[in-house]
């Protein structure tokens, strides 16, 4: 980031620029002689962040971003009137400047990112010969295509209840019932194995068997113990791994080879 420092003090702007250049987050620090020196600079760089004494003429200078620099309540009013990002009260002192660098420095990566994101938009659209609703609708879908849940809510045996899919650490089926176990207690659910792993997403949960599923993010590691591949879990509970699911699920990903 740049700085342009402009003050009706000569003394009070160079003791400014002293605290910048020994705090602040600036690349570059100028400091205007003139109201026409600094619109010369505000106009070569209009992303940097100025700092300007109180005046009618501070709305004039150019910069999007403005720490307004004064001593009276009245001059942060009209600072604030003409969209300063701040007020910075004299006498200057260290810790209040930097404070204020700080608000304007959030603002100002708002802004970056705003303005990358937008000429990212411009460039799909002409990349691919699209408006930009149609390109946003777009997105969008794919977003709420590829959302996971945060939370699924199921009806166990003692009623409804919450669950956070990271919090399940395996799933067993018990005849027409499903033993959901989490990391602090076990839930009883009346459903099918496919019908739950369908709600919870597939982006924790892998099948062992016709009967198991487990949360890859609760797995310390895929062992074979006696010819049969079996899933060891962080808690120490294992489960054996059938043919169809090892080659499906498991061999693949090197992470619990």
């Amino acid at each position: 980031m740049i700085a342009l420092v402009f003050l009706q003090s000569i003394s009070m702007q160079s003791a400014l620029c002293e605290i910048l250049k020994k705090h602040g987050p600036f690349s570059h620090i100028y400091s205007a002689d003139s109201v026409g020196h600094c619109l010369a600079l505000a106009e070569k760089y209009p992303n940097a962040i100025g700092f300007y004494s109180v005046a009618r003429s501070s709305r004039n200078l150019a910069s999007r971003y403005w720490l307004a620099v004064g001593r009276r309540d009245e001059e942060a009013l009209l600072a604030f009137s003409y969209n300063a990002s701040g007020f910075v009260k004299i006498p200057l002192e260290e810790v209040q400047v930097l404070q204020a660098i700080e608000c304007v420095k959030n603002k100002y990566r708002c802004y970056e990112r705003d303005f990358q994101f937008s000429k990212l938009i411009k460039g799909l659209c002409n990349q691919y010969g699209v408006s930009e609703p149609a390109l946003l609708a777009s997105l969008r879908l794919q977003l709420f295509k590829s959302a996971q849940p945060d939370v699924v809510g199921i009806r166990a045996e003692n009623g409804w209840c919450c669950l956070n899919p990271e919090d399940i650490k395996w799933i067993e089926a018990a005849g027409d019932y499903m033993c959901v176990q989490t990391l602090s207690e076990n839930y009883v659910v009346r459903t099918t194995l496919c019908d739950l792993l369908k709600r919870l997403g597939g982006r924790y949960f892998r099948r062992c068997n016709r009967s198991v599923a487990v949360n890859a993010i609760h797995v310390a590691h895929v062992e074979q113990k006696c010819s049969q591949q079996q899933v060891v879990m962080q808690s120490g509970e294992a489960f054996k791994i059938t043919n169809k699911y090892y080659y499906q699920f498991w061999q693949k990903d090197a992470g619990y080879s």
